[in-house]
């Protein structure tokens, strides 16, 4: 597809990961530099992981759509083949994900980025699409505006944080409180229907009503559960999770993901039901963070992620000195039939 403005000319290709990362690497550089160097995330070293199991989810597309489709997009190329807008439009399990939208500065407000993402929509249409989801920055009005023209909707924030490093060493250890017990976590089905139930407490009505708890979240295809363990092995991953009970009820669900390289940060995901989380708030964020100090060596920023709405944890959170790096407006699209 080729269109001219501004007697520039343009042509949209889906992308190919392989031929094309380096350069759609460049463009989220210029792009992201800032979101970037706050977060201290490396796009090299997260395209480095998918070229290192690309083999493999090449094999694994065959026979899942999951894994055919995590690496689809869409770029405009200049008419020099520079490579100046991008889009990727990938398949998790029960929605769509509309990601990396990005447009070189010298080439904006001419419409690429409105293509991009409607070359995407109709892309997960045509393979049986029924919701795509985005995430865009809170103060990035024209394109909060621009989704919102293509039918978006608004459902939901998350607020990211981060903590340097260097903060790791002044975290007090705090016991679980009385009457709570700390579990490893263990994959079955039981625990896996408990982490639905606590899932279906935590999101709020009016998310629900758009965009509800998946049980094949918990749940996954055979094929996903299988390849797991390799997937693990081939990343050199490392995760710690537990499980939180109040007598036999689950209230928490926490894990601890220590970075694996350089530009890679500490990942800390915690759910809390709600009427638990005043209590449990402090005591299982300090455990995941004396976890991490335990576990590794590589100086990088710690992130965690809430949804906004969830107060009692994002100000636990900055009395332990994370700051807030961004938030993320999700939106969502329902396709139609």
């Amino acid at each position: 597809m080729k269109i001219t403005t501004e007697n520039r000319e343009f042509k949209m290709r889906a992308w190919d990961f392989e031929k094309d990362h380096e350069d759609v690497i460049k463009l989220l550089d210029i792009v992201f530099e800032k979101e970037l160097k706050s977060k201290g995330l490396n796009v090299k070293v997260v395209f480095d992981e998918f070229k290192s199991i690309l083999p493999l989810m090449k094999f694994l597309g065959i026979f899942s759509k999951n894994f055919k489709h995590t690496l689809d997009g869409f770029v405009f190329e200049n008419k020099e083949g520079e490579i100046v807008a991008s889009v990727n439009i990938s398949y998790s399990l029960f929605y769509w994900e509309v990601a990396m939208v990005a447009t070189h500065p010298d080439y904006r407000r001419q419409g690429l980025a409105r293509q991009l993402v409607t070359a995407a929509i109709n892309h997960a249409k045509e393979l049986g699409a029924k919701l795509c989801v985005l995430e865009v920055l809170d103060i990035n009005e024209p394109a909060y505006k621009l989704y919102r023209n293509l039918g978006f909707v608004h459902y939901d924030s998350l607020t990211r944080q981060k903590l340097e490093f260097g903060k790791l060493s002044a975290v007090p250890p705090i016991n679980i409180p009385e009457g709570y017990e700390l579990r490893e976590f263990a994959r079955d089905k039981k625990s896996n229907q408990a982490r639905y139930d606590l899932d279906l407490r935590v999101t709020p009505d009016d998310v629900q009503v758009f965009h509800p708890v998946d049980r094949k979240k918990y749940f996954k295809p055979l094929l996903i559960r299988m390849v797991r363990p390799l997937a693990k092995l081939l990343l050199k991953m490392k995760r710690f999770d537990w499980l939180i009970y109040h007598g036999e009820n689950l209230v928490g669900d926490v894990a601890v993901y220590p970075s694996r390289k350089e530009g890679s940060p500490h990942r800390i995901y915690l759910m809390i039901d709600p009427t638990h989380s005043e209590i449990l708030s402090e005591p299982l964020l300090s455990h995941c963070l004396v976890i991490l100090r335990q576990n590794t060596t590589n100086e990088e920023n710690t992130i965690i992620e809430f949804r906004t709405s969830e107060t009692n944890q994002l100000g636990t959170t900055r009395k332990y000195g994370f700051v807030d790096v961004e938030t993320m407006h999700l939106l969502g699209l329902k396709v139609e039939e």
